[in-house]
């Protein structure tokens, strides 16, 4: 609440109807914001169910051949002990490194299913975190084998499934129809890409991730248009998206599709949410690489971080609130980096005020719940094209002062590659009243280090959890104390 007022404002999503959680004004005007759903993600001229024949259905070129010509199923391959690291279920017990150590918060991709069935047919991995007990926790939102129903893809993921005249036509990973998307852009569905015949009714549905568990009033995307042909699927964050569609024909029979889709930002990408969102006001802040001034001057108070080092709401957002002392602004933060295109940031709660400035500043804070401006949004804090070797420091401050419970996720180049604070490892005693006289608790959260490859110029990242000084484990907590 940077404008010292406590009024809650309520921000309703173009076209979704109530709800309770994501209160923002998306886009600023309209249909002509963002992305045209009529072409993003979709070549007219080739997208469609044909496109799905040639979309991973080939068992040739799934399993191979033996020397007569029929299609050789895959391995399973079940071992008689679990392999660490791997992220396969090599044993078949439905876990996934168990027992293995692991440094808490990290993030792995893993497979539940039998080992030789990862990434075949429809099989997609999913996601474990690492606990604080140093064990993988549970592997959640794969995609395993189920049963064999005529729907265009390899529901067994065998690689021998073989359905070409099937009346829906699923997608599988790699399929042209189901692109990558982008957090805070339009992501169209298109119901004609996957069923063609006579339809009495169509039904779009989608799921979420991390964010979107801590809470049921937090929700990280929205989807318009779920009981027409067409639909639009709108992501606040980055990660792995549950996208299904449900075909009642036209003599009452139900057909049903589940994919995958993937939504990755650029470059490094921290986000933050917390089950009090709707209540409470904690900020995220990201601070300069290779520096380790403190967050805040001596004596100051919540309204008054340092200027150039630390990215957050003052000195980060489309408009600039902060003040080093009344009347006088600070600086936009400058690290250094170019900005990038406005179609990073364009169509964000405050795509309007970027796309004033015509371009996408980096570092930059898409959004700062702060209950007046926002509420019951995610904050993320993006730098699109760091450079090598840099080491940024990720903190969460509670503005407000009563007891929330933060998570945060680090995303490399589109990829989870931490997460800290999520049940069963929230951070303990987060709370401290400020009285807006000083500057409360603050959570300094992890060190990302991100890598340039050489080769093609993409990022790798290196992420460390902040400890207590001196201690080996737990999280950094201080109350009243700026220190970096």
């Amino acid at each position: 609440m940077r404008v010292g007022t406590a009024l809650v404002l309520s921000f309703a999503l173009a076209g979704c109807g109530a709800r309770s959680g994501l209160l923002f004004a998306r886009g600023a005007e309209g249909e002509d914001a963002g992305r045209d759903a009529s072409t993003v993600g979709r070549d007219a001229s080739t997208a469609g169910p044909d496109a799905a024949l040639d979309g991973g259905l080939d068992a040739a070129a799934d399993a191979g051949l033996d020397a007569s010509g029929a299609c050789v199923p895959v391995d399973p391959r079940c071992g008689q002990a679990e392999i660490c690291g791997n992220g396969d279920d090599d044993d078949c017990d439905g876990r996934v490194d168990e027992d293995c150590p692991c440094e808490p918060g990290r993030v792995q991709a893993c497979f539940p299913g039998p080992p030789g069935n990862r990434g075949v047919g429809v099989c997609t991995d999913g996601a474990q975190t690492c606990e604080k007990t140093a064990t993988w926790g549970p592997c959640t939102d794969a995609i395993v084998p189920r049963e064999d129903v005529c729907n265009g893809a390899d529901n067994l993921c065998t690689g021998c499934s073989e359905q070409r005249d099937c009346p829906i036509l699923c997608p599988s990973p790699g399929d042209e129809r189901v692109p990558v998307g982008a957090p805070m852009q339009d992501y169209p569905l298109w119901g004609r890409d996957f069923y063609t015949g006579p339809v009495r009714s169509w039904r779009w549905t989608a799921e979420g991730g991390p964010c979107d568990d801590i809470a049921p009033n937090l929700v990280s995307f929205d989807l318009d248009g779920a009981d027409g042909e067409n639909a639009t699927f709108y992501p606040m964050l980055s990660g792995d998206y549950t996208i299904g569609l449900e075909v009642t024909t036209a003599n009452g029979t139900v057909l049903d599709c589940e994919w995958i889709v993937h939504v990755a930002g650029p470059g490094l990408r921290v986000e933050m949410c917390y089950p009090e969102s709707e209540e409470q006001d904690l900020d995220l802040f990201l601070h300069r690489p290779n520096t380790d001034t403190p967050w805040y001057p001596e004596g100051a108070n919540a309204f008054q971080p340092l200027g150039g080092d630390s990215c957050g709401w003052h000195n980060c957002e489309a408009t600039i609130r902060g003040e080093i002392a009344p009347g006088i602004p600070v600086a936009r933060v400058d690290w250094g980096y170019e900005w990038s295109e406005i179609e990073e940031c364009g169509n964000g709660p405050h795509g309007a005020e970027w796309r004033a400035l015509g371009a996408c500043a980096n570092p930059r804070l898409d959004i700062d719940n702060n209950l007046a401006k926002a509420s019951g949004v995610p904050e993320n804090i993006n730098v699109d094209v760091p450079g090598d070797g840099e080491t940024f420091r990720i903190m969460v401050q509670n503005f407000s002062g009563e007891l929330a419970h933060p998570l945060v996720n680090v995303y490399c180049a589109g990829q989870r590659v931490a997460t800290y604070g999520a049940p069963p490892d929230e951070v303990e005693d987060f709370e401290g009243a400020t009285g807006y006289d000083g500057i409360g608790a603050m959570w300094r959260v992890a060190d990302v280090t991100t890598f340039v490859i050489p080769e093609d110029g993409t990022i790798d990242c290196d992420v460390a959890a902040v400890h207590p000084p001196g201690q080996g484990s737990g999280y950094d907590v201080t109350y009243e104390d700026p220190r970096y």
